[in-house]
């Protein structure tokens, strides 16, 4: 992912995700914003206890363990080859601490610095459950807590060569109940079962439009459905 995505709690594909989720009475926590960034606060969908939670979280796993800030170290993203490799800042968030990150359009880069093309990328019935980890942070000095996360990414998607040839977020299927139960649950640690899910797959038609930059995102060519 180039760092770049949408929420808008009005939209049908928003409603479609939030039923799926189970997280109705939770909904109004979800920010109606123009889009998130690295490092900037996102919102984020958990397990705790028997009860799914909406949070706020920095979309940047690492932290200063005393500043609670973005720490030095580049994570917004969580590469899916590094979820197996043991001391790898997603090893163990992989199998404790899963999340889904809700999403209704996503945006990607092609190219080089300074020439670079960007695409928005918006689902056309329900939006995006990125899968993602998060971790939980304390300042022991000052009590402060915060949590962080990143977005699982996979290889490149073959119909993404000229929208994004890097890298495919995670898209969880919102639709398979029993998955998204698993995925969420903090105590299945049973992650070989999410192997399927490491193949870069696409779980709803996209509506794809060329734009400038993800910061205004006014467009600059015709869209088309992929």
């Amino acid at each position: 992912m180039c760092g770049f995505f949408e929420f808008n709690n009005s939209s049908s594909q928003a409603d479609e995700l939030i039923e799926a989720l189970g997280i109705e009475d939770q909904a109004p926590m979800f920010r109606k914003n123009l889009g998130s960034g690295p490092a900037s606060s996102v919102d984020i969908v958990v397990q705790s206890g028997n009860e799914r939670i909406v949070v706020p979280a920095v979309w940047w796993l690492l932290l200063d363990q005393q500043t609670l800030k973005p720490s030095r170290y580049t994570s917004f993203n969580t590469r899916s080859d590094k979820l197996n490799v043991k001391n790898s800042a997603g090893y163990h968030p992989y199998r404790q601490h899963r999340c889904i990150i809700p999403a209704t359009a996503v945006v990607e880069g092609e190219g080089p610095k300074g020439s670079r093309k960007y695409h928005r990328i918006e689902p056309q019935h329900c939006a995006f459950a990125l899968g993602g980890l998060y971790r939980q942070w304390i300042n022991k000095d000052s009590g402060e807590h915060a949590t962080s996360c990143s977005v699982i990414t996979l290889s490149p998607h073959p119909a993404w060569e000229k929208i994004h040839s890097k890298s495919t977020p995670l898209f969880l299927p919102h639709d398979d109940k029993a998955l998204i139960d698993a995925w969420l649950d903090p105590a299945f640690t049973q992650v070989d079962k999410f192997d399927q899910l490491l193949t870069p797959t696409f779980r709803d038609s996209m509506l794809i439009t060329p734009i400038d930059r993800p910061s205004t995102r006014q467009p600059v060519g015709d869209s088309f459905i992929l």
